[in-house]
């Protein structure tokens, strides 16, 4: 596997894996801080996807960083913005505002401009 495909292999399973989680919060039988609420997390299906894309994500990461510069790598984990986005919008059925996707979109030009090197 290269650098490159282990990078934006880790970017989208850390973006699908904050969705997860967020599902899997969200999905949960008790509600505040209390120790059921820590409990049910733990035998929730979403938030297990979301340990083992996160575990997957950080092994691929640990494999790019360990071929790139941290200095090329790093800002394009902010790709995942968009993604989560998406995701978060499709999934989950939370609105976003359009000042939010300008934010987003100020953010992924940045990310253009280190990608081109």
């Amino acid at each position: 596997m290269t650098a490159s495909i282990a990078l934006w292999t880790s970017i989208l399973l850390n973006g699908v894996a904050q969705v997860l989680l967020k599902k899997g919060v969200g999905h949960s039988t008790e509600s505040g801080a209390c120790t059921g609420w820590w409990l049910s997390l733990l035998t929730n299906v979403w938030v297990w996807a979301w340990g083992l894309s996160f575990v997957a994500a950080t092994g691929l990461w640990l494999l790019a960083l360990s071929r790139l510069d941290i200095s090329y790598a790093f800002p394009l984990l902010s790709t995942s913005f968009i993604l989560v986005a998406l995701l978060s919008r499709l999934l989950l059925g939370e609105l976003i505002s359009w000042k939010r996707w300008v934010a987003i979109l100020v953010i992924c030009l940045g990310v253009v401009l280190i990608a081109a090197k």
